[in-house]
C-alpha cells in the first residue's frame, strides 16, 4: 500500500523528479535481487565505446554514508560494497567513475558539477528511487522467476507490486537457458505486455571460465575437488554449470552481500586444504581478497570471469541502438 501511494505521488506531480542535465539510464528489478544486475551494468558499460561514463550506486551495507568517488587505491569494498568495487576493479580509468551515494539526485548534481566532463550516468539498482528522472528505463527480470508470478514482500520476492513494471522502458528476461523456443518467447512477452508497452529481450549468462589474483585463466581439473563459496542472491546456476562442466565441488553458501566474519574465514582457510582451490564469483572475491584467508591458506582462490549476451539474431544490437548512443 505505502509504496503505491509513493507510485501515485510521483505520477501525479506531488513528488518532484530530478532532471540531469546528463543522460540517465537506470537498471534496476522489481525482487530483491537475484536477476543478474551487476552483469547487465557492466555489458552496457562495456558497449559504451568512447563515452565518459558513471555509475552511480548507493553501496548496499557499506560503512560510510557519504558520498565517495571511488578509487581502487583509496578504497576497499567495505567503503564502497562488493558490486560497485567490482565495477570499479574492472572498469576504473579515466572515461570512468564510480559514484557511491544513496541519493541519486545528490549524485548527479555532483558529477554535473565534476570538472571531467561525464556523457552518461547508469543508475545502478535505481528502478525504485524515482526522485532521479532518468531517459531509459530498464527492468530485469529472471526466467525462472518472472516478476509476473512474484508477490511483495513478504509473501513473495517483489519490492513493490507488479504494476511497477508498466515505468520500464525495457524488459530483459534474465538467466535464460541456452534455448527458449520462439512459442516460450511469445508467452513471456504477452504475459509482460499485460503490464505495459516495455521492449522485451532475452539475455542469458556466458561463463568465461577462471581467473586467478594475476588475472589469468585457469583451466579447472575434472579429477579434483574444488570449494565454491557463494553469497549471491542465488547460487543455482553456478552450480549447474561446474555440474556441466564435470568439476567436482563443495558448497559453501552464505546470503547475497554476506560480510565473513573471523571465524568464517578461519573455517574456509581450514576446509580449502583439503581441496585444489577455492572458487567464488567476482562479488565474493572483491570481500575475500580482503580478508585474512589469503594469508591462513596457501590454497589458490580463483574467480568465475561471467558477462550476458542478449539472445536472438540481431537483438544485441537492437538492444544497444535503445541505449541511444550507438
Amino acid at each position: 500500500m505505502i509504496t503505491s501511494i509513493r507510485n501515485a505521488l510521483f505520477k501525479w506531480g506531488l513528488l518532484k523528479r530530478y532532471k540531469s542535465s546528463i543522460p540517465v539510464v537506470s537498471i534496476g528489478n522489481l525482487s530483491m535481487g537475484g536477476t543478474g544486475k551487476t552483469p547487465h551494468v557492466a555489458f552496457v558499460l562495456e558497449n559504451l565505446n568512447g563515452l565518459n561514463k558513471a555509475v552511480i550506486s548507493r553501496g548496499y551495507g557499506r560503512k560510510s554514508k557519504k558520498l565517495i568517488e571511488g578509487n581502487t587505491k583509496l578504497h576497499t569494498s567495505k567503503d564502497l560494497s562488493d558490486e560497485p568495487m567490482e565495477l570499479l576493479k574492472r572498469f576504473e580509468g579515466k572515461d570512468f567513475k564510480m559514484i557511491v551515494e544513496g541519493d541519486r539526485t545528490k549524485a548527479l548534481k555532483y558529477l554535473e558539477q565534476h570538472k571531467e566532463k561525464t556523457d552518461i550516468v547508469i543508475l545502478d539498482d535505481g528502478f525504485q528511487h524515482q526522485y532521479a528522472q532518468r531517459d531509459l528505463n530498464i527492468l530485469l527480470t529472471e526466467y525462472s522467476k518472472p516478476f509476473y508470478i512474484d508477490f511483495t514482500a513478504p509473501m513473495g520476492t517483489l519490492r513493490e507490486t507488479r504494476k511497477g513494471a508498466n515505468r520500464a522502458d525495457i524488459i530483459i528476461v534474465t538467466k535464460c537457458p541456452e534455448h527458449v523456443p520462439i512459442e516460450i518467447q511469445n508467452d513471456f512477452k504477452n504475459k509482460i505486455a499485460n503490464y505495459g508497452s516495455a521492449k522485451i529481450f532475452f539475455s542469458q549468462i556466458e561463463y568465461k571460465g577462471f581467473l586467478n589474483s594475476k588475472d589469468e585463466k585457469i583451466e579447472l581439473k575434472t579429477n579434483k575437488p574444488y570449494l565454491l563459496i557463494t553469497g549471491i542472491a542465488n547460487p543455482k546456476p553456478i552450480h549447474n554449470y561446474l555440474k556441466e562442466t564435470g568439476i567436482a565441488f563443495e558448497a559453501l553458501t552464505f546470503k547475497d552481500h554476506h560480510n565473513f566474519s573471523k571465524k568464517e574465514i578461519q573455517l574456509i582457510a581450514e576446509k580449502s586444504k583439503n581441496f585444489e582451490a577455492v572458487i567464488t564469483t567476482e562479488k565474493d572475491w572483491m570481500r575475500l581478497r580482503e580478508s585474512e584467508l589469503t594469508s591462513l591458506t596457501e590454497t589458490n582462490l580463483l574467480r568465475l570471469d561471467m558477462g550476458i549476451k542478449i539472445m536472438g539474431t540481431g537483438k544485441q544490437e537492437e538492444f544497444l541502438n535503445q541505449l541511444g548512443v550507438r
